[in-house]
């Protein structure tokens, strides 16, 4: 496994369209693919644009159309809901698992229902996703991450926990994973997230970064796990050995899709060898601008 050359993987959607070439939106974006995610705070209407012919149900039942832009009023209780977007001839568009957030203004002392949370340097979220019970860790938000995936890992015994996820972060970790099916090179059906969402108590304990990425959810530690199935990166470089070459060769791969693409979401890359903790991983965010380090 060690060449990196690639074929152009079918990832991004131009979203489902009808008959007049418009497209689905949510809050006046194209969900990127066939499951994602969406967020809103509480008591806000959410927009939708339908397609001619198009209908929708919320927690399976259906949303009355108003004209092409169907509005839904959030309830005032973080919670989830259930979209799910049909086409006219009744196969589903997109399913859109949609979070109602808790406000962030509700944190207490550091704290958000007894889960620690911590200050934030800059930047404070308006709110964040909640976990109820281990029943909410296998949400999807996307075709092949859960939300459970992303969770920092303090408090474990805690509920409600609470997390921050980027759409941004996720379709970059799509991108790779697709561009890998395409090419072979692993038939994983996702990548291990080592470390996604940190809270900035939790980030402050492991002293990481003052503005990490972490903090605000479009952060995550990966690697491939799948041959084996063993908590380790695979040996992805072939050299019989799980060293940081094989982060490396992530790495290049995941550069290499990230490359020559405009339209995806720009953001950092970094590669790291183990430690006495954990093995070799890639570092992948959305920050907005390009960033490269550790190779």
């Amino acid at each position: 496994m060690a060449a990196v050359a690639q074929k152009q993987p079918p990832f991004l959607s131009s979203g489902k369209q009808g008959e007049d070439g418009t497209a689905v939106r949510v809050q006046g974006e194209i969900p990127p693919h066939e499951l994602w995610f969406a967020t809103t705070m509480p008591g806000d209407e959410v927009s939708f644009h339908l397609p001619p012919g198009f209908a929708m149900r919320i927690d399976g039942h259906f949303v009355p159309r108003e004209g092409r832009v169907t509005g839904w009023m959030a309830p005032q209780k973080a919670g989830v809901a259930s979209v799910v977007i049909e086409q006219p001839n009744g196969r589903t568009a997109h399913e859109i698992t949609l979070f109602v957030l808790e406000p962030a203004d509700r944190v207490r002392k550091g704290r958000l229902n007894g889960y620690r949370i911590g200050s934030f340097p800059a930047n404070r979220p308006e709110g964040f996703i909640a976990l109820h019970g281990p029943g909410d860790m296998d949400m999807p938000v996307s075709p092949h991450f859960t939300i459970g995936q992303f969770l920092c890992k303090q408090q474990p015994d805690h509920w409600p926990k609470y997390v921050l996820l980027t759409p941004d972060l996720i379709t970059r970790l799509e991108t790779v994973l697709a561009s890998l099916h395409e090419t072979r090179r692993t038939e994983a059906e996702t990548l291990f997230v080592m470390s996604g969402f940190r809270t900035p108590f939790y980030n402050t304990a492991i002293n990481g970064a003052k503005r990490s990425r972490h903090m605000y959810g479009d952060a995550a530690d990966v690697y491939i796990d799948h041959d084996p199935t063993d908590g380790m990166m695979d040996d992805l470089s072939g050299d019989g050995r799980v060293t940081k070459q094989d982060a490396n060769w992530l790495f290049d791969f995941s550069a290499g899709a990230f490359s020559d693409r405009p339209e995806l979401p720009r953001g950092g890359l970094g590669a790291y060898r183990a430690n006495a903790v954990h093995g070799p991983f890639v570092h992948i965010d959305g920050r907005g601008q390009a960033a490269r380090w550790g190779r």
